[in-house]
């Protein structure tokens, strides 16, 4: 798939901005705040509706367009299929109106968004699927160094985006452990119902055990695919080992499907892990009663990252011992491996989407990153500085300058 379109009103610095892209290269160079990482985030935003970024998504309206009568903001895009079906996206942020009379004249945080595919009204879960789009960003180094829930949050994005199942059992789950975690907490304050937990943990273990399977089907793809990228970026000088640690015990790992995952199938496994999760859950009972919270379930899982070089005989722990340069090498290649990873499963090429790649890395590391995207189907990239890629990156890619909201061609700038 590839993106034909991006029309952007009162979005981040964009006030109006109607753009055409095309497979291929697309290097997008500017300074620092003129948007760049804006318009990527537009992109993804169709893609997950959700924003990359931490905050409030009234933070996507433009800053002044709170002065409309009706302040919104609106992304859309059209994007092309292998089948050559043509899809339209469309997410409009509109600006809650004021309660009350006290709210009046006070900035107001909470918005209404409205999510459209080809004119007909969606929830969020729809859209995962319809633009498959692989984003990495700068601070995408906290996939590394950052905390256990921000690796989740990443496996449990690539995932929705490939298997709906997966979108809709991580919904289910999270509103499950809500109500579950408020009867826990609840314990000493009214009389405890054992059968009202039961419950809650019929469906807990259901949806959680689905959860664990896939990711631990998808690390094992994972695996496989960085054991071609990673030393390709360091040139040969280091491999990388992903290493899943769900906090339900199980008895063995996962095995990886071979040639592809297939959604919605890891059955195999699935049944036994709902097993041994219920089995943890009963066993943690009077320490959850203790805590008020469950302690158990994909909520508390992590994913670590070894990265072992060809001088030393033990393997490293990112987390710990990486150092910046290694951490983004590590994210990079994580992001490279999605996107074979959504291919595998879709059929289709995702959109690619890099932010100021090229920072922090090495002359080496550069033109080994330049050399494994430059084929890309469809990848759009930012810079500050051009003399970061290749000749020949340089004579495949469109090149576009980004200034003050304004996109223009290099011929026209």
């Amino acid at each position: 798939m590839h993106l034909t379109r991006l029309a952007l009103t009162n979005f981040r610095n964009y006030a109006r901005l109607e753009l055409d892209l095309a497979p291929g290269l697309t290097l997008l160079q500017g300074n620092n705040a003129c948007g760049k990482t804006n318009l990527l985030e537009a992109i993804f935003y169709l893609a997950t509706a959700r924003s990359p970024h931490s905050g409030a998504e009234r933070e996507l309206l433009r800053w002044g367009a709170s002065d409309e009568p009706i302040p919104f903001a609106r992304v859309e895009a059209e994007i092309v299929k292998r089948n050559e079906m043509r899809t339209v996206l469309e997410i409009v942020l509109v600006q809650a109106a004021e309660k009350n009379r006290e709210e009046a004249g006070k900035p107001n945080s909470r918005v209404n968004k409205r999510i459209k595919v080809n004119g007909v009204g969606k929830r969020a879960l729809d859209l995962y699927g319809e633009l498959n789009a692989v984003l990495f960003l700068p601070e995408d180094l906290d996939l590394v160094f950052g905390s256990p829930g921000d690796r989740r949050r990443y496996l449990d994005t690539t995932l929705a985006q490939v298997d709906p199942r997966y979108g809709r059992a991580l919904s289910k789950y999270n509103q499950v452990l809500e109500q579950r975690n408020s009867l826990l907490r609840d314990f000493h304050e009214r009389a405890f119902n054992p059968a009202e937990l039961a419950i809650w943990d019929q469906q807990l273990v259901a949806e959680g055990a689905y959860l664990i399977a896939r990711r631990a089907e998808t690390v094992e793809r994972y695996n496989g695919l960085t054991t071609e990228i990673h030393p390709r970026l360091t040139d040969g000088r280091e491999e990388l080992r992903l290493v899943y640690q769900p906090s339900v015990t199980l008895d063995a790992p996962a095995p990886a499907r071979q040639p592809s995952l297939l959604p919605g199938e890891p059955a195999s496994r699935t049944t036994d892990i709902a097993s041994q999760f219920a089995r943890q859950l009963e066993m943690m009972r009077p320490r959850e009663l203790g805590a008020g919270l469950t302690l158990a379930g994909p909520h508390r899982d992590d994913l670590r990252f070894f990265i072992h070089r060809s001088a030393e005989r033990n393997p490293i722990d990112a987390i710990t011992y990486a150092s910046r340069g290694q951490g983004r090498t590590i994210a990079l290649s994580l992001k490279l491996a999605e996107v074979a990873l959504m291919r595998g499963e879709t059929g289709e090429d995702p959109v690619l989407l890099l932010d100021d790649v090229m920072s922090e890395l090495d002359a080496p590391r550069r033109a080994a990153l330049s050399q494994t995207v430059i084929d890309s189907p469809q990848a759009i990239i930012t810079a500050t500085d051009l003399d970061d890629f290749t000749d020949e990156f340089l004579s495949r890619a469109r090149i576009l300058h980004a200034c003050d909201g304004q996109i223009e061609n290099e011929k026209d700038a």
